[in-house]
């Protein structure tokens, strides 16, 4: 295994995007007619607007302030997707929704901060707002509030992928009046429960004891922290179908405004079906349980994870928030945007498992080429990890790639394995626990999906730029 320490050779691959910023000043070219201030509906919206949840995003606020004045004043009809770009996003009259998905971005946002409000400062709100799935017009229902604790429920997957939650009322049990003859066991039993307690609270110290000595805790501690959403962004396996049948690589600028649409398959795959292969969401089982193992570290519970499809990802997430992308760019688009700035690149050609990694810079020992062979008689196939600053310096973005699921799995497994992850996060990090830029090559071998154990190949370390 070889290393090397350079300076990064350049963590800005895109240039900005202003369009794309929330914070954007946006001309706005509505303004109601009608005296709102008395109006029990207008107020909740002011009042939601003000709250923490929308304080700091001018866009999310304006958005839910149209679309409640033309609910309120009957004008339902200019509360549709196109209307909401011209008048809330500043977009052009003749601008076309189908290419321009900012609508869509930014009303999962704001379902999802409204779900936060009224969890947290709107808890008592006597009146509820909700922008239902699929639609924009905004909806309001009565809520009694009662003094109970509650209890929250998954209940579903919404079209980024985040789970959203149900809030119950947690059910009190009923009084139990027991005879006074049975209040020794009642107090036996009460003392049972509490040592039971005290040996759970005992294993949970223990248990966060030792993830607290995981030595992957500081790359889990920088890509999850309260102050940036971190987003998981599996694969996008249409698109690789796609690339198949159509003999045709989608670079990412094709893939952001749709244009593979008006390829045409050798297949005689008709455009029907080409429409499902790009409306549908498909991904893999590697990158479903990845998305998973990322949930369930104790670090993850402490920030905002949120899983995102690739296909509903823009621009801005990957300057204000930490991202994990799952895939190379040929299943992954957005890798693209990073893969150019590092040593080990990804080429590919359109068939399955025609594919390589680029060394650009080989070391003593190391090879220039490293090719995927994976159905062949040594099923050897390559994956990346890679750390990087995302496209603001703000905040990381982890790469996890491979040129098959099967390295993929393997990159995910190599994470995971303190004995493998604890020698190398010694020589990325400094000395007050940050950690550098790197870049990790694996080796493994594929059999389908899976892969046994997995060898560090190569690393790199580069100097963050500050």
């Amino acid at each position: 295994m070889n290393q090397s320490n350079v300076s990064v050779p350049d963590f800005d691959p895109a240039a900005k995007d202003p369009a794309l910023s929330p914070e954007m000043p946006v001309p706005s070219a509505w303004k109601s007619v009608f005296d709102l201030s008395a109006e029990p509906r207008w107020q909740l919206a002011q009042r939601i607007v003000a709250s923490r949840s929308f304080a700091k995003s001018v866009l999310l606020s304006r958005f839910l302030l149209y679309v409640c004045e033309r609910e309120i004043t009957g004008k339902t009809a200019e509360i549709s997707e196109h209307q909401i770009g011209v008048h809330v996003f500043g977009r052009r009259p003749g601008y076309h929704p189908g290419e321009d998905n900012i609508v869509r971005n930014y009303a999962r946002q704001l379902r999802h901060r409204l779900d936060q409000y009224f969890l947290e400062e709107g808890r008592e709100e006597e009146l509820r707002l909700s922008i239902p799935r699929g639609k924009y017009v905004p909806v309001y229902s009565p809520y009694h509030f009662q003094e109970r604790p509650l209890l929250v429920v998954p209940e579903r997957e919404t079209d980024s992928g985040v789970v959203l939650e149900t809030l119950v009322p947690a059910t009190p049990a009923a009084p139990s009046v027991q005879p006074a003859r049975r209040r020794p066991w009642l107090l036996l039993g009460g003392a049972f429960v509490f040592l039971a307690c005290l040996a759970i609270a005992w294993m949970i110290v223990h248990r966060t004891s030792a993830f607290a000595a995981d030595p992957s805790h500081p790359l889990w501690a920088g890509l999850f922290d309260k102050s940036h959403q971190t987003l998981v962004v599996p694969s996008d396996d249409g698109i690789v179908m796609i690339q198949n049948l159509t003999g045709h690589l989608v670079p990412l600028s094709e893939y952001i405004n749709r244009d593979y649409m008006s390829l045409k398959s050798p297949y005689n795959i008709d455009a029907q079906n080409m429409r499902d292969l790009d409306a549908q969401r498909y991904t893999n089982v590697t990158d479903l349980n990845a998305a998973m193992r990322f949930s369930r570290l104790p670090e993850a519970n402490k920030g905002q994870l949120i899983v995102r499809y690739a296909r509903e990802l823009h621009m801005g997430d990957l300057k204000d928030a930490n991202v994990i992308l799952l895939g190379s760019s040929f299943s992954n688009p957005w890798a693209e945007l990073f893969e150019k700035s590092l040593n080990f690149g990804f080429s590919y050609q359109p068939h399955p498992n025609a594919s390589l990694i680029v060394n650009r810079h080989p070391q003593g020992g190391e090879l220039a080429v490293y090719e995927n062979d994976a159905i062949g008689p040594s099923h050897r196939t390559y994956a990346v990890i890679a750390l990087v600053p995302n496209l603001s310096n703000t905040g990381w973005v982890l790469l996890v790639e491979g040129l098959t699921m099967a390295g993929t799995q393997a990159a995910v497994d190599t994470l995971f394995n303190q004995d493998v992850m604890r020698p190398l996060l010694g020589q990325f990090r400094n000395a007050d626990d940050s950690l550098n830029p790197f870049e990790i090559l694996i080796e493994t071998r594929s059999f389908g999906s899976d892969s046994p154990q997995a060898s560090v190949v190569a690393t790199r370390v580069y100097k963050k730029h500050p």
